[in-house]
């Protein structure tokens, strides 16, 4: 009987099968065909286990806390009490009967709980009723392995050189595509899950590089680069793979091109580097050349003491880039892979012209770039992104030694009344989380933290607490304090339920277990994904299951903002960028320093085994 059932059941698919292939046959019934072809692979995709559901788990950073920071959990439903147990046998290490905050946010109510308390390095979980949280790590150094992770995948991303095994700690390793370069194009990066490199992207990583470098100063020189060993610490060494590609692509005018890219490109799952097109230089224009020049001439300014020679070389080139903008007023932008295309966007030509002029004030002090900065100059209404940088320029503008008082004060101001609105948002969202709903919403909090809130931390650690533990509550969201209990971020150790998928070209033709190289950030929830990101279970080589009509991942018009994620070939939610991974690594950085240099006053003694457990909670630390 049972070989008899399965025998009907394969007939009865060949048919469905035939019948398919009939429809498609003709032009009224293609799409008919199509459905008909697609069903028993929707079926199969829809009986997959996905580990996605809402509520399923307390949501608690997976990576964890250091001793001293406050560690928050969230659930969807309320509780009665809450423990915190050890994950190698269960014990129970503190119990907390009461204390479950309620909140109430846009998505309905929500109930925060505290295991501050917990101070005892070790590996813990938290309990609330029948549900607990994944695992998480206390301890000094629980920041240290995620910010290895993601700024080596910087070095997985480089342009026009192979990724070798012997570096790659893992199955992804490619050879180079040098030979299909522009002449004399060089260095670099690809933007995200495609080949492309960006001025704009570019510009936005490199600047958030060196400012955790000018904050935090990573030193260590063996996180297995090729340039590892050196004396020059691997994060500088990173940095320069970008700037070489922006000195790769200054021309004789002294302006600077907008992009070395890819127009076209084979199925998804096809693309190799080393084999395919040619890349096409872009077009020089002015916002290209502004984000350079603010770009090398910052760079300059931290080079300088480490190797004087190539600073003068970023400097001299910043220069000749300032003649072109001072040459051309105008806005412009050239049309080749016009992802970041912004010609004619008068703001945009301010904003990176504010760019440009506070970072020549910081690297050189001359008076004429405080006026340039000052005439280009348009107040600050939001959180800086790669199309708005002006932010980024007054960060910059308030690190120049000869920067005016007068109008530093202006803009500290500017700066304070856009990190109090922000404050407001983190304390009104029970996960903890403060950013944009945007394409790229994990990094946007990320940007928001680190150009407003861990400047205000690093100035005053006691009277900007708030924003210390916003800048932080933001990165724990990241990590697994949200609804889906999951890390957006993959392979980081000790994480069991994290981002493992993304849409992603040389990696799809990979096909590598795991998927993706540690550290890739994800794009995360958004308000607003692309139409046309659609699933396609007859593509081939390889099917693509995107935002739309993913049976594993079923999401429509009405799904919460914050399940607006697909851990699959998703680019709306899923894909990677240069933009993101970098304000990520400042992020972390800025938590790897906090965990190394406690605050006295706000930590709390390790818990005393007097033979009753303990609360878990403890007063939050003061404002």
């Amino acid at each position: 009987m049972a070989r008899r059932g399965w025998r009907a059941v394969a007939v009865t698919l060949a048919a469905i099968v035939a019948l398919g292939v009939a429809l498609t046959g003709t032009h009224g019934g293609r799409h008919a065909g199509k459905a008909v072809l697609e069903w028993p692979l929707r079926l199969r995709r829809g009986g997959q286990p996905v580990d996605s559901e809402p509520g399923r788990f307390l949501a608690a950073s997976q990576v964890g806390y250091a001793p001293g920071m406050e560690k928050q959990f969230t659930s969807d439903r309320p509780f009665s009490e809450h423990r915190v147990v050890r994950e190698a046998d269960g014990t129970a290490v503190c119990l907390t009967p009461d204390g479950a905050h309620e909140v109430q946010t846009p998505g309905g109510p929500a109930w925060v709980g505290d295991v501050s308390a917990v101070t005892a390095p070790g590996r813990y979980l938290v309990v609330a009723g029948e549900r607990r949280s994944h695992p998480f790590s206390i301890g000094p150094d629980v920041f240290a392995a995620p910010r290895r992770a993601v700024q080596r995948a910087f070095y997985y991303q480089r342009a026009f050189t192979a990724v070798a095994p012997e570096h790659a700690e893992g199955p992804w390793s490619h050879a180079s595509d040098a030979h299909r370069a522009p002449p004399g194009v060089r260095g670099g990066w690809h933007d995200a899950g495609d080949f492309s490199l960006y001025s704009a992207s570019t510009s936005s990583a490199l600047f958030w590089m060196l400012e955790t470098w000018r904050s935090f100063h990573p030193r260590s020189d063996d996180t297995d680069l090729p340039e590892s060993g050196n004396g020059v610490p691997d994060l500088l060494d990173e940095v320069r793979w970008g700037l070489d590609w922006y000195l790769s692509v200054q021309d004789a005018s002294g302006g600077f091109a907008n992009a070395t890219c890819l127009e076209t490109y084979g199925p998804y799952g096809t693309n190799r580097p080393e084999s395919g097109p040619r890349y096409r230089a872009g077009e020089v224009g002015t916002l290209a050349t502004a984000r350079a020049v603010g770009t090398l001439a910052s760079a300059a300014e931290v080079f300088d003491p480490v190797d004087p020679a190539f600073a003068a070389r970023l400097l001299s080139a910043a220069r000749r880039g300032q003649a072109f903008l001072d040459a051309h007023p105008e806005t412009s932008d050239g049309p080749t892979c016009p992802a970041y295309r912004a010609d004619g966007d008068e703001l945009q030509g301010r904003q990176s012209r504010m760019l440009a002029a506070a970072a020549m004030l910081l690297a050189t002090g001359e008076q004429r770039f405080r006026d340039d900065f000052a005439r280009h100059r348009v107040p600050l209404t939001g959180d800086p992104s790669y199309r708005q940088v002006g932010g980024l320029g007054v960060r910059l503008y308030l690190r120049a030694p000869t920067a005016d008082p007068a109008l530093a004060e202006v803009l500290e101001r500017e700066l304070d009344l856009l990190a109090d609105r922000s404050l407001a948002e983190g304390a009104a969202n029970a996960y903890g989380r403060s950013a944009a709903t945007h394409w790229g919403s994990i990094a946007a909090g990320f940007i928001r933290a680190g150009a407003l809130h861990i400047p205000r931390c690093m100035a005053d650690r006691h009277r900007h607490a708030a924003d210390c533990r916003q800048a932080l509550a933001t990165l724990h969201h990241a990590l697994g304090r949200n609804p889906l209990h999951l890390a957006y971020l993959s392979g980081l150790p000790g994480v069991v339920h994290g981002r493992a998928h993304a849409f992603h070209h040389w990696l799809a033709t990979l096909d590598a277990h795991p998927f993706l190289f540690p550290g890739l950030v994800a794009g995360g929830p958004n308000a607003t994904p692309e139409p046309d990101d659609t699933s396609r279970p007859l593509a081939r080589p390889r099917r693509v299951w995107g935002y739309w009509g993913d049976p594993a991942f079923p999401r429509n018009e009405r799904t919460p903002y914050e399940q607006r994620y697909t851990d699959n070939d998703s680019w709306s939610t899923n894909e990677v960028s240069l933009d993101w991974q970098a304000p990520t690594l400042h992020l972390l950085a800025f938590a790897e320093w906090v965990a190394l240099n406690p605050d006295p006053p706000d930590t709390a003694p390790p818990l005393v085994d007097d033979g009753k457990l303990p609360r878990c909670d403890r007063p939050a630390p003061r404002d």
